[in-house]
Formats: structure tokens, C-alpha cells, sequence
């Protein structure tokens, strides 16, 4: 089962911790607490997207759910930046702040109807619901990553998707 995905932008002494962790459990600890941390979703650094991750890297890229699949810079939405981990049990992936902004300009690039139309022709292996409830789901979630997307390009931060399997 496919869990929530949460997306967290890094200060700069967050990152520099990031980038300190060598092991897996000392990383998904750290993803917790950044989670749980009261001030990063105050701040608008926080950003739960739930199971529309999935969706959204498959529109993003070739339709498949493959870290490797597509072209940059669609392939950074989700799953394409460098892998901290990507295991079984959970995934984090980091989004350079260099890279940012152009993640964050091809959010704003994507059009309502071509991402329902591309959200209804996804291929057979995405097997959950594509109804309106779902594709709506979907829609405000790329609504809400495109003002976060935004806001830590412009504060030149790195970005981190992290998600826990269920």
C-alpha cells in the first residue's frame, strides 16, 4: 500500500543536517520529526499531499511509477531527485535548490484539462479510482505545490518528498 507523501522545505541548518545522515533509521527518524515539527507546517514548509503523489508522478512523467521515468524536470515533481532512500518501507527523495525552480515551473505549466486527461488515460498499472472525487484530490494538491514550489524557490531552499509504505 502506497502511504501519504508529505513534501518539506529546508532551511538551511535543516539541510546541512540532511546531509549529515548516513543511515536509513537515522533519516526516517529525522523525516518524523521534521513532520511533527509544529513550526514547519505554521511556516507553510510542510505540505501533506496524501496518496495524489502517486498520480502526480505518473502525469508528470511517463505514466508509470518509476524514479527513473520521464524527463527532467517533470521527473523531480515526485520521485526523481536524488534518492537519500528508496526502499520498501519508505522513500526520501531531495530536490536541490537549483533545481527548484524549475520543478516549481512546470507545476505552474500544467493545464486543469490536460492533467484530467492524462489522470483518466493513465495506464492499467495505476490501479486506484479515477473519478471526479479523486481527480479533484489530485487537482488541489498540484494547486497547493505550486504556492509551496513557489515559496522555496524563491527562499532558494531545498525540497524533500518523503513517504512511508504502508
Amino acid at each position: 500500500m502506497l502511504g501519504r507523501g508529505y513534501y518539506l522545505a529546508l532551511a538551511r541548518e535543516q539541510a546541512k543536517r540532511l546531509f549529515g545522515i548516513k543511515e536509513d533509521a537515522p533519516l526516517a527518524a529525522y523525516m518524523d520529526e521534521l513532520k511533527s515539527a509544529p513550526d514547519m507546517k505554521k511556516s507553510g514548509r510542510l505540505l501533506d499531499v496524501g496518496g495524489a503523489w502517486d498520480a502526480l508522478h505518473r502525469i508528470a512523467t511517463d505514466g508509470e511509477l518509476d524514479p527513473g521515468g520521464g524527463d527532467f524536470p517533470g521527473n523531480h515533481v515526485v520521485l526523481g531527485g536524488k534518492q537519500l532512500h528508496h526502499g520498501t518501507d519508505f522513500s526520501t527523495i531531495l530536490i536541490r535548490p537549483d533545481i527548484v525552480a524549475f520543478v516549481s515551473e512546470t507545476l505552474n505549466e500544467l493545464k486543469q484539462a490536460e492533467v484530467r486527461e492524462k489522470f483518466q488515460n493513465l495506464p492499467a498499472s495505476y490501479s486506484k479510482p479515477r473519478g471526479d472525487k479523486e481527480f479533484v484530490e489530485l487537482w488541489l494538491a498540484i494547486t497547493q505545490l505550486r504556492t509551496f514550489f513557489d515559496a522555496a524557490a524563491e527562499n532558494l531552499e531545498a525540497v524533500v518528498f518523503t513517504v512511508k509504505y504502508s
